[in-house]
């Protein structure tokens, strides 16, 4: 099933073009506003991400755009809390377009529709102001849900924390894909994804295994070897790779609406 949906990715290069060039630009703003920084060490986390693929969700050291780097006698850069900040806020709003637009692109793909920049940008549009709700929410969640846990739990609310969210995430992982294949609201999505979910077949089990273990394997990589060199190269192979994950996943995701 993943092979097969990697095999047609040169047929349908904006599924990888989008991720990469926002992977790419990223980083290089994240170098320009604070340099390549780190280390090499071995370490790696627990991602599992619907939707336009990141290499961002397995890199521990955060020199992304985003990041926020420290003075010497730790404290901040003015500068720096306001770049990060208007990047942060940026990149959160382009998130928002390009996850709806992307979606849109997996979904036309799977039913064998032509996939273009016009197609992107419509369910962009269409979808800015629920996948952006949606964004905040999850965020929000996350912060509260996991500093409480943290605060009462400490290092063991923690690990708690990301194997909560990880259960969460596998339960909805038709969510994205939901609200864009529905075209609902978000609190119609919830129950309608855990239902996709619900009748899953061995498929999706597969793919979120196949997902959750790359996801160890390209962050032992790319934090092991970190050189920027080996950093681009990742990023293309994991933002290519994971663009037939997702492929794969929508694929599922209409068999099982199909026979729903």
């Amino acid at each position: 099933m993943l092979s097969s949906a990697i095999r047609k990715l040169p047929g349908l290069p904006l599924l990888v073009g989008l991720p990469v060039a926002v992977d790419g630009l990223s980083a290089l703003t994240g170098i320009m506003m604070n340099g390549f920084h780190g280390s090499p060490h071995l370490t790696f986390k627990l991602a599992f991400q619907m939707g336009m693929p990141s290499i961002s969700a397995v890199t521990e050291q955060r020199f992304m755009a985003g990041t926020v780097q420290l003075n010497a006698d730790g404290g901040f850069h003015a500068g720096s809390v306001a770049a990060a900040l208007l990047a942060a806020v940026a990149f959160l709003l382009i998130q928002a377009f390009f996850q709806g637009g992307y979606i849109g692109l997996l979904r036309e793909a799977a039913s064998e529709r032509p996939v273009s920049m016009n197609v992107f940008g419509r369910y962009g549009r269409r979808f800015f102001g629920r996948f952006l709700l949606l964004n905040l929410l999850v965020l929000g969640l996350m912060l509260v849900l996991g500093g409480l846990a943290l605060f009462v739990l400490q290092g063991l609310g923690a690990i708690i924390s990301v194997i909560a969210f990880l259960i969460l995430r596998i339960w909805f992982v038709y969510l994205e894909f939901t609200l864009v294949a529905r075209n609902c609201t978000i609190l119609e999505a919830f129950p309608l994804a855990l239902r996709s979910f619900r009748n899953r077949t061995g498929g999706t089990s597969g793919l979120i295994v196949k997902a959750i273990v790359l996801n160890v394997l390209f962050g032992l990589l790319i934090n092991a070897l970190w050189v920027s060199f080996f950093f681009f190269l990742l990023l293309f192979l994991y933002d290519y790779i994971f663009a037939g994950m997702q492929l794969a996943f929508m694929e599922e995701y209409e068999r099982i609406e199909g026979s729903g």
